[in-house]
C-alpha cells in the first residue's frame, strides 16, 4: 500500500493532477471493459443484473464517468443516462471518456444537487499528500475540513431538474455525505417513478437519515452479498456494515413508461 501511494505521488508530480487523473481514468475504463476488477468493484459489475436495455438512469456524482460509461452500455441505444457532475475539470474528463467509449446516449448536467438554485462551494481534500478527486464534496459551513482545491459551482433542485423526465428506472448517488440533501429534494421524482437506488452512505448518522427518509417513501434497504445478489439490510447491519454501498428497492415499483 505504501509503495502504491508513493507511486501515485510520483506520477502526480511528473504529470500534474489533471493529466494524472486523465491517465488513471482511461486505464481504469479499459481494464474494467476487459472484465478486470470483479472482486474489487462488485457493485460496478452488478449493474448488469439490475440495469436493462431501454432504462433511463441518473448518475449523481458522475465524477470521471466510470458508472456513466457502464450504464450507457447496458441501457443501449433506446435508453438514456443523465450524468450529474458539477466540477468543470471532471466534466471535461467525463466528456473525453464518454467520447472514447463510443456511446451517444448520455447527457451531462453540470450541477450540484441540493435544496436551492444557487451557487455553492465544493472542495477536494488532500490525504497523505495526494488530492482525492473521488472525495470532492459540497463544503459545509459548519465543519473545519480543509480543501486543497475549491470550486464555485451551480446547484439545482433535483425535483425541478428532473421534472420533465418521461421515466426513471435507476439512480446511482455518490456525493460524499450530501446524499440526504439530494434525496430530500428529490422526493417527488422518487414517488413518481419508484426507481431502484444505489447510494454510497458513509457515516452512521448519514445512513440513518437517508434510510429513514427513503423508508417513508416506501423503500427498503439492501446490501450486495458475496454471492452477488441483494439481501435485506437490518438496522443492526446498517449500523455495523463494512460496506458503504446500499441499495434501496421500492416495495411497489412503478410500471415502466415508454421513452
Amino acid at each position: 500500500m505504501a509503495v502504491m501511494k508513493q507511486l501515485r505521488k510520483l506520477l502526480v508530480q511528473a504529470l500534474g493532477f489533471e493529466r494524472y487523473i486523465r491517465l488513471v481514468s482511461r486505464v481504469y475504463l479499459r481494464l474494467v471493459g476487459a472484465g478486470w476488477g470483479k472482486q474489487k468493484y462488485p457493485e460496478l459489475f452488478f449493474l448488469s443484473k439490475i440495469v436493462q436495455p431501454g432504462f433511463v438512469c441518473v448518475d449523481i456524482g458522475a465524477n470521471l464517468g466510470y458508472y456513466s460509461v457502464a450504464l450507457s452500455r447496458l441501457v443501449g441505444p433506446q435508453g438514456r443516462v443523465l450524468a450529474v457532475e458539477p466540477i468543470p475539470l471532471f466534466q471535461q474528463i467525463w466528456q473525453d471518456n464518454v467520447r472514447l467509449s463510443g456511446y451517444d446516449n448520455l447527457t451531462l448536467l453540470p450541477y450540484a444537487l441540493g435544496g436551492e438554485n444557487a451557487t455553492v462551494q465544493m472542495g477536494t481534500p488532500e490525504r497523505d499528500g495526494l488530492l482525492h478527486h473521488g472525495m470532492t464534496k459540497v463544503a459545509a459551513s459548519n465543519t473545519q475540513e480543509q480543501y486543497a482545491r475549491t470550486y464555485e459551482v451551480p446547484m439545482r433542485v433535483p425535483d425541478e431538474l428532473f421534472a420533465d423526465l418521461p421515466r426513471l428506472d435507476f439512480v446511482k448517488c455518490d456525493v460524499e455525505g450530501f446524499e440526504y440533501e439530494v434525496f430530500r429534494h428529490m422526493q417527488h421524482t422518487l414517488r413518481r417513478f419508484r426507481p431502484l437506488i444505489q447510494t454510497e452512505l458513509n457515516g452512521l448518522e448519514n445512513r440513518r437519515q437517508v434510510t429513514a427518509l427513503l423508508e417513508t417513501l416506501g423503500y427498503k434497504p439492501f446490501v450486495l452479498s458475496k454471492r452477488s445478489d441483494l439481501v435485506p439490510c437490518s438496522p443492526a447491519q446498517l449500523a455495523s456494515a463494512v460496506t458503504a454501498d446500499f441499495y434501496f428497492q421500492p416495495t411497489n415499483p412503478a410500471a415502466p413508461a415508454a421513452l
